[in-house]
């Protein structure tokens, strides 16, 4: 089961903790990267995997996991770009995982 939530026009707050939870190899590939919103997916990591490469093939956006508590079952990953370009990746997931 997938959740997903979108999180637009995020605060420099909002941006500050989840770049804390943010792999810094990941935080590099970040930058300059224009924060009109932010999808979150909450899913298993081997369909998180899958949900990085739709969306990334999709539209112009990055990803990254997002590290929790719980690395062993559920995790996060962030779709990140455009407001356009954010709902247009997650459409594409929705639409490849048949939600």
């Amino acid at each position: 089961m997938m959740k997903i939530e979108l999180i637009r026009s995020p605060t420099e707050s909002f941006i500050e903790m989840l770049m804390n939870n943010v792999r810094l190899p990941d935080r590099k590939r970040l930058e300059g990267v224009r924060w009109g919103a932010v999808g979150l997916i909450q899913s298993l990591l081997i369909d998180l995997y899958r949900a990085s490469d739709i969306a990334e093939k999709a539209s112009d956006v990055r990803t990254a996991l997002v590290m929790g508590n719980c690395p062993q079952h559920i995790q996060m990953l962030a779709v990140l770009g455009t407001q356009a370009a954010v709902h247009a990746a997650i459409q594409k997931i929705r639409a490849g995982f048949g939600e």
